[in-house]
């Protein structure tokens, strides 16, 4: 039983580090002006978007124009 009262605990600290660092990101994003993006595939989406290079924010779909530019298409 101790050992699992120091897991719950364990569990608890882990779970409130990574909403505290969740939030850190959020405000770093929100702050940041996005104005160097990445074309690239993500496979969860299964489909190429522009990421921020300097947050790594999901900023939107990329055109044509730059999916060409990126080699997603010929």
């Amino acid at each position: 039983m101790e050992n699992n009262e120091g897991n719950e605990k364990n569990v608890d600290r882990i779970q409130d580090e990574i909403k505290s660092l969740k939030k850190t990101l959020s405000e770093i994003q929100s702050e940041c002006h996005h104005t160097k993006y990445t074309v690239k595939y993500i496979q969860e989406l299964k489909t190429p978007k522009k990421i921020c290079d300097k947050c790594d924010l999901d900023i939107g779909y990329a055109s044509d124009q730059e999916l060409k530019d990126s080699g997603f298409m010929g």
